[in-house]
């Protein structure tokens, strides 16, 4: 009875350790592909969307001219009470700031998070996205992108009803994909 408790016992482990050895091989062959080149920043020779200028055109007003050389130096994005996560990703892709929206969605949620998010923060899986406003580039990978956003808030100071301002990026920031 007893040599005969060791082999049940003995297969049982032989079976888990199976189990979890197909778990991880399947896991490493069905897990969801990550193509890099959508992380990078848009090619504006190319791109046929909207761009920021074209939002300083069409909500400020501004000259084609004028709003180009601003695009140039970037945006300060303002994160609202009325934002949320899909508008927030959706208004970046929609004015060439990402290539990707799932890209986006995926850089947030797999960047360190060194901000502790406030109560009215925009939940991003683990991390979050403070109210406030973020000096952006035009020219930055959705992984800085990310990185600003989860964690370097700035506080408006004024709110003048837009979603995008002439600004310049947040120049402290790491550049490139976190390491991991």
């Amino acid at each position: 009875m007893h040599k005969l408790k060791n082999i049940s016992t003995r297969n049982l482990l032989l079976y888990i350790l199976a189990i979890l050895v197909v778990a991880a091989v399947s896991f490493q062959i069905f897990r969801p592909k990550i193509d890099q080149s959508q992380f990078q920043p848009i090619d504006k020779s190319n791109w046929e969307g909207k761009t920021v200028a074209d939002y300083f055109v069409e909500k400020m007003r501004m000259t084609p001219e004028e709003a180009k050389n601003f695009e140039k130096n970037g945006a300060s994005f303002y994160v609202t009470e009325n934002t949320n996560l899909n508008a927030l990703i959706s208004n970046l892709h929609s004015y060439g700031f990402v290539r990707d929206e799932q890209a986006l969605r995926y850089a947030l949620e797999n960047s360190e998070d060194t901000n502790p998010g406030q109560e009215n923060s925009i939940k991003v899986g683990k991390n979050t996205i403070d109210r406030g406003v973020y000096g952006l580039g035009t020219q930055m990978t959705a992984w800085e992108i990310a990185r600003i956003l989860l964690n370097y808030p700035q506080e408006v100071k004024t709110d003048y009803g837009y979603m995008f301002m002439p600004g310049t990026p947040y120049m402290g920031e790491p550049q490139g994909r976190p390491l991991e």
